[in-house]
């Protein structure tokens, strides 16, 4: 009981990166239970009013064509307003200052991310390899903060790493909390690839401290 399989992703589709290799990787698995990185707004975005579209909710709606599947948003920690206005302003910043080498670099090792991703899809996003480019392209980003020395991009990054841990948080929360109440044989997570190193970590805090023990599987094809 309780097999959850970690499926790292993106949301928006290109090259093997797309719905239809991901119907697939969910059809081999046959969850029963489908967690999604949405908010409840988001949710009812993509499935009832049809207003908004992500790579994985292609997939699913494909799968839950022909099979009966829960499906659960569990991205639920609500942001702070013009949360994602702040971020592309700030990396606007850091990405299109192109008198400053580290931000060419940057623009280069992202060009770089995006063409694997497109070549190997799935099995790039849920890689090592991808991990260590998240690395480099954090390492770049402080970096080119320091560069700027701006305040306002200081407070925005803090902010960011701020919400990311409370949004991990929150997901793995929702997780465990919906498997306390149901019991289920298989089931997936889809969450963007970004998360997965911090991600693994929490998992690990949340096995120690919970009394339910879930069965985590990391998608490898």
């Amino acid at each position: 009981m309780y097999n959850i399989t970690l499926i790292y992703t993106r949301h928006k589709e290109s090259g093997n990166c797309n719905s239809i290799v991901l119907y697939n990787i969910i059809e081999q698995i046959k969850p029963e239970i489908i967690f999604e990185e949405l908010s409840y707004t988001n949710f009812d975005q993509c499935y009832n009013q049809m207003s908004l579209v992500t790579l994985e909710s292609r997939a699913i709606k494909r799968y839950i064509q022909n099979h009966q599947a829960k499906q659960i948003p569990v991205d639920t920690f609500p942001l702070p307003q013009y949360y994602y206005e702040e971020l592309d302003r700030m990396y606007n910043k850091i990405c299109n200052s192109n008198t400053i080498h580290e931000s060419r670099v940057l623009q280069n090792l992202l060009k770089h991310q995006s063409r694997l991703e497109d070549q190997y899809g799935f099995q790039f996003l849920n890689s090592d390899v991808n991990d260590r480019l998240f690395e480099e392209i954090n390492l770049l980003t402080e970096a080119l903060l320091n560069i700027l020395n701006d305040e306002t991009l200081y407070r925005i990054r803090r902010l960011e790493k701020e919400i990311i841990e409370r949004r991990e948080y929150e997901i793995l929360k929702n997780i465990y909390d919906f498997s306390i109440k149901n019991l289920f044989n298989q089931a997936i997570v889809f969450i963007g690839s970004g998360h997965r190193r911090s991600l693994m970590a929490l998992i690990e805090q949340f096995e120690k401290e919970e009394n339910l023990k879930l069965h985590w599987m990391m998608y490898n094809r």
